[in-house]
């Protein structure tokens, strides 16, 4: 996949600025044309308030939340401004009338980039679903924690590897970055892996044939889940980026038991690339 367009959706005003700082870095690298996106849709507290307060008290509320909307546009353009990106650049306002989603318009994307969905629900109504984005989309998402600041590319990565259909499909999408990576560690986790069994090598071979230089990791996973040992040997290898599959399982099953996804989501420091 050739990285040529990228959307970056906003995530919420606990971001410090960390994902559209990687987009950016990302855009300049690939030479790639970055276009940001917000949704605006209604706030928890304008749904409870429209009918207990006067007209005048919402048309205040409402007033507020856009002009925090106009703020989040200006200081994309600011950005784009002095970045010297701003000829290939734009900016899409997703308002509640419209009849599309940020997942739809993925579509049309190569590649996300977003943060973690957040909790504050002053601010979730303006946020994307980075889950939902790579579950709906069929695109690849790079999900970036809060306050990350590093090089862009990514110089070391970590594959999260269970050979299912999510995470082969991802190791694909992620390929043009793992490619510029100077080191990649395979991990599987678990019992027993496969990855040595293969009548043609398997994912090490593909890797190879690449020009990747993967060195394969197996933890049992003894004590630990599976999103504890992916952090763990993410921090062991200084990796600068996961690269995983999202929800191999029903997003209903995720929603309430959760998973191995929605654990690495809030619990990992550096950036998650995932697809579904």
């Amino acid at each position: 996949m050739t990285i040529k367009s990228i959307l970056y959706a906003y995530c919420g005003e606990q971001d410090e600025g960390s994902g559209l700082d990687y987009a950016v870095k990302l855009a300049k690298h690939h030479d790639a044309w970055l276009t940001g996106i917000i949704r605006n849709g209604y706030s928890k507290m304008e749904r409870r308030i429209k009918s207990i307060v006067s007209d005048d008290i919402h048309r205040a509320v409402k007033e507020a939340e856009q002009k925090r909307i106009a703020y989040i546009i200006e200081r994309f353009e600011d950005v784009m401004n002095e970045k010297g990106i701003k000829n290939k650049t734009s900016f899409i306002d997703v308002e509640p009338h419209m009849l599309t989603s940020i997942s739809e318009i993925a579509r049309s994307y190569d590649l996300v980039v977003t943060g973690n969905h957040p909790d504050d629900e002053l601010y979730e109504f303006l946020a994307a679903y980075p889950d939902r984005i790579a579950l709906q989309s069929g695109r690849p998402v790079i999900v970036v924690p809060d306050g990350y600041r590093s090089d862009c590319p990514p110089r070391r990565a970590l594959i999260a590897w269970d050979g299912r259909r999510t995470v082969a499909r991802t190791v694909g999408d992620a390929m043009p970055m793992l490619e510029n990576c100077g080191m990649v560690t395979l991990l599987t986790v678990g019992p027993a892996h496969t990855v040595d069994q293969h009548p043609d090598g398997g994912i090490m071979q593909l890797l190879a044939r690449h020009g990747i230089d993967a060195t394969h990791v197996h933890d049992r996973g003894i004590g630990k889940s599976v999103a504890e040992v992916i952090v763990q040997v993410a921090e062991e290898a200084s990796a600068s980026l996961v690269v995983m599959g999202a929800f191999e399982h029903s997003k209903f099953s995720q929603d309430i038991f959760g998973g191995v996804t929605t654990e690495m989501l809030k619990s990992v420091h550096v950036p998650v690339f995932m697809s579904h």
